[in-house]
């Protein structure tokens, strides 16, 4: 089981916020929740800024992991950070943990948001006390709760929010544990491609863990067994130990074998409220869900994965789904020697012929992902989709353009503003 003064403490949180809510006192509390995706840059965040909430601003704050726990076995590459740090998925806070039927107002007001900066509606639907009191993100910033937010800290480009977070700590260094620097890092290295020149890290993600590497260096534990001196502030990198942690994160990450298409969509996904520039005085639902394999490896092995997509579709009310892969391409080895990366995207729209031809047209031309249209047939399938749904798949040349990229561009599309406005 696992142990040690983190562990203790989000298991004592967690059991106090269900007992308040019980009570009728979760306005009592702060909840700090990464975004819906659930993946380890999230999770870090919200244990990390709760911790510091707790210990430096004196706040009863409990950490809210957005993921139902059914699902935390999605993501394996989290369990095992978890793990390294000594943390059990039995001590995190999940969403279906807090007795709150989803219908209900959220039984807490007072919210901080990490790795997103927009409240969404199942916080705030009747809950007209709720108020935003901090936000830290490496998002687009959408210009919300500039007054009631502190910190308030949204830096982009950054490659991990966790990194942000580690930086709160600068000032307070007598509160950054082992255990939570060796979660904040192993964030880092999965978004940042291992902190490694030319990939995703940025100045913050360098400086970030060049706080934290010293930190883990004094702890001596068998995880981080080097030396102060071994950090170069210039190459963090070059850290021993990095290159493998992260090359152990990533398998982890890739490995998904075993899940289904259902699986596949909910494990990374994200959920966006949208106005047709053509309707608008009627939103609808967009899903975005990434994937970390491609196409021609899930398709023709999964009969499923048709009336599962419109089944995930149909049980959210989505009238745009958005699947994003991201992958290695063994049959082609990139200058690392590993496969190539690779991304596709998959658009699925339901009941809306205009809105289809109008998302694919442009996102058909946009340059901010070099998109190459693709055929069922080229990936060994046929569509298998039923009558009303409209779908185009595409390869993605500019592999540097994530979801952080892809969202905003579908905003605006559907939205009808500016292509490739800031939103």
């Amino acid at each position: 089981m696992a142990s040690g003064p983190l562990s203790e403490f989000l298991k004592a949180k967690k059991s106090a916020y269900i007992g308040d809510v019980k009570a009728g006192k979760g306005k009592d509390w702060t909840v700090v929740m990464g975004n819906e995706a659930g993946d380890l840059d999230s999770i870090a965040s919200s244990i990390a800024y709760s911790w510091f909430a707790s210990k430096v601003q004196n706040a009863t704050a409990v950490a809210l992991t957005q993921t139902p726990r059914s699902d935390l076995h999605l993501r394996a590459e989290n369990l095992h950070a978890l793990e390294l740090a000594h943390l059990d998925p039995s001590d995190i806070l999940c969403i279906d943990d807090v007795p709150c039927a989803s219908s209900d107002p959220w039984p807490s007001s007072t919210f901080a948001l990490v790795d997103h900066n927009r409240l969404q509606s199942r916080f705030s639907r009747d809950n007209p006390d709720a108020r935003v009191v901090a936000a830290v993100d490496h998002h687009q910033d959408e210009g919300l709760y500039q007054d009631s937010a502190s910190p308030r800290t949204i830096v982009v480009p950054t490659g991990s929010c966790a990194s942000l977070i580690a930086l709160l700590f600068e000032e307070h260094p007598e509160h950054m544990t082992p255990d939570l620097a060796t979660l904040l890092l192993c964030s880092i290295l999965i978004d940042t491609s291992g902190l490694k020149p030319g990939g995703k890290a940025e100045a913050t993600d360098r400086r970030a863990a060049n706080f934290l590497l010293p930190i883990l260096a004094a702890s001596q534990g068998p995880l981080f067994s080097f030396a102060a001196t071994d950090v170069n502030a210039d190459a963090p990198h070059d850290t021993p130990g990095l290159a493998d942690l992260h090359h152990t994160l990533q398998e982890k990450k890739a490995s998904v074998a075993h899940l289904t298409t259902s699986d596949l969509l909910k494990r990374d996904y994200k959920e966006y409220t949208m106005t047709p520039a053509t309707a608008p005085t009627t939103a609808i639902s967009v899903g975005l869900s990434s994937v970390p394999v491609g196409f021609e490896a899930w398709l023709p092995k999964d009969a499923a994965f048709w009336a599962e997509t419109e089944a995930f579709m149909a049980a959210r009310g989505l009238a745009v789904l958005g699947i994003l892969t991201s992958f290695r391409d063994a049959d082609h080895p990139g200058k690392s020697g590993r496969g190539k990366h690779r991304r596709e995207q998959m658009y699925v729209v339901r009941g809306d012929e205009g809105l289809a031809k109008r998302l694919f047209d442009v996102l058909g031309d946009a340059e901010e992902l070099k998109l190459k249209r693709r055929k069922f047939p080229e990936l060994g399938v046929h569509n298998g989709f039923g009558e009303g749904v409209e779908v185009h798949v595409w390869e993605q040349k500019n592999v540097d353009a994530t979801r952080k990229v892809t969202a905003p561009l579908v905003k605006a599309i559907i939205e009808g503003s500016s292509k490739g406005a800031s939103l």
